[in-house]
């Protein structure tokens, strides 16, 4: 029974965690303080992305070639995280009910407030070390170099360096205010 509790805290990270993900991509387009060039197409471009419509690249004819392969790539990303998002957490659900019918409920919630905190401490060192840490994730999830680009590149402006790095400190933060307010649910008599 400890390896199902600790299979099903896993998974019920990973939903908290693809959801604070999810929740940002829709919310957090541009890092703070940021004017938006092109707004028209910037807008098009995030439809294009998260929202899995098609929108024709004579649209967006201000991209190059390379920029527009790089966002086709991010496209199938995002779909594919979306979609493992749907499934594990109509999974978890799933596993929830059971869990709290069992009576194991407040057992998994310590597992995965257990897990969060170790997860979220490696993301907090892991941003210290951010550029490196943002290559990597790059050379991992995209075919080689198609992820760099000239300073002037549309992409580039609209998605600074600043912006990761704004996004994933607040992702850290999102998440580790979901834990938190776990470890107060759980801790309730």
């Amino acid at each position: 029974m400890k390896f199902l509790l600790l299979l099903a805290s896993i998974l019920i990270y990973i939903v908290i965690s693809l959801s604070s993900f999810i929740f940002l991509l829709y919310t957090f387009h541009s890092p703070f303080g940021y004017d938006i060039v092109e707004l028209k197409a910037y807008n098009l471009t995030w439809t294009y992305l998260i929202k899995q419509k098609y929108i024709s690249f004579i649209d967006l004819d201000i991209f190059s070639i390379h920029e527009k392969r790089h966002l086709l790539d991010v496209k199938r990303l995002f779909s594919s995280i979306y979609e493992f998002w749907i499934i594990s957490s109509v999974v978890s659900i799933l596993l929830l009910t059971f869990l709290y019918l069992k009576c194991f409920i407040r057992e998994v919630f310590r597992y995965v407030i257990y897990i969060g905190v170790f997860i979220n401490s490696l993301l907090v060192i892991s941003s210290l070390f951010f550029r490196n840490s943002f290559e990597l994730l790059h050379r991992v999830l995209f075919p080689v170099n198609s992820w760099i680009f000239p300073e002037n590149s549309i992409l580039i402006k609209w998605f600074p360096l600043e912006y990761f790095v704004e996004f994933f400190l607040l992702y850290i933060f999102l998440n580790t205010t979901i834990l938190y307010f776990l470890k107060i649910k759980t801790t309730k008599r």
